[in-house]
């Protein structure tokens, strides 16, 4: 006999502290475990999310490409004169129009997908502790950071890049220290370079605790999305529909394990209190 009168169950308690006392610390299968409810919870929603970006960003690019790449136009050759002038016309087009369309889809991929990122880790931490993910919410705060998370992405790209430079290593290493620098100016407020300091600062200690779990993550993501997008097979119109649908399904669980990840670094290191963390969503969006 239910002691709920027959009725539905109440819902399970959010997979964050419970009410508003010190965040658990967790290890890498608690992680991904937390990571997997938050989005089994908030699927529909995160979805709608990352579809307001994933598949205007992948039209976008392929208007671009057709339209950049538009072929040079007829024209009368009477001599050779005239075949010579249209090869280096086209040449030169061509080669104008390739920098371009880097110039442009580099980008607007940057831009988009930083906006991605911030609205995600905005939502993602708001479902850590119980909130509903609030769609328009998380890109408000993401677009009015958008600067800041592009020159973001921007410089650990180079400070990255410079380290798979010097024999991989490096790079691997710096890779990991700054992989709490988005969460850190999302949820946090800090300046650009102030969040890289942070996520050194939180992964200072736990880098293998870091490492484990970013790598497996990246493995399941890449397996997920490896699988989905083979269904498209060598067709590009179905290979383009499924590998966007494998973004569709993979981003929101990455960017979820990211901002666990992070929280558990800030509760290994400072105790952080589920109220402590609210203070902090309530007040960037204040």
């Amino acid at each position: 006999m239910s002691d709920f009168g027959g009725g539905a169950p109440p819902p399970p308690p959010p997979p964050s502290a419970g009410g508003g006392g010190p965040i658990p610390q967790r290890g890498l299968g608690d992680i991904l475990s937390t990571a997997f409810e938050l989005y089994k919870t908030n699927f529909a929603k995160l979805i709608q999310l990352v579809a307001i970006v994933v598949i205007p960003l992948a039209l976008v690019q392929a208007l671009v490409r057709t339209v950049i790449f538009k072929p040079c136009e007829a024209r009368d050759i009477n001599s050779l004169e005239d075949l010579s002038d249209l090869v280096n016309d086209c040449a030169a087009s061509s080669f104008g129009r390739s920098l371009l369309i880097a110039a442009i889809i580099g980008l607007l991929t940057v831009a988009i997908q930083q906006l991605l990122v911030g609205a995600l880790t905005r939502g993602g931490a708001g479902a850590l502790l119980g909130r509903a993910v609030d769609v328009n919410a998380s890109y408000k705060y993401a677009f009015s950071r958008l600067g800041g998370l592009v020159g973001l992405a921007i410089l650990i790209a180079i400070v990255v890049g410079v380290g798979f430079l010097l024999l991989f290593i490096p790079g691997l290493i710096f890779a990991v220290f700054l992989s709490m620098a988005i969460p850190a100016f999302i949820v946090e407020r800090k300046g650009v370079t102030e969040s890289m300091s942070r996520s050194w600062s939180l992964v200072s200690g736990e880098w293998w605790h870091t490492f484990g779990v970013m790598i497996v993550t990246l493995l399941i993501v890449g397996v997920v999305s490896g699988i989905v997008t083979a269904i498209g097979g060598s067709n590009f119109f179905l290979y383009w529909i499924f590998s966007t649908i494998a973004q569709l399904i993979t981003a929101p669980f990455f960017a979820l394990v990211v901002v666990v990840l992070y929280v558990d670094l800030r509760s290994r290191h400072e105790s952080l209190t589920a109220d402590g963390l609210g203070t902090e969503l309530d007040a960037a969006t204040a």
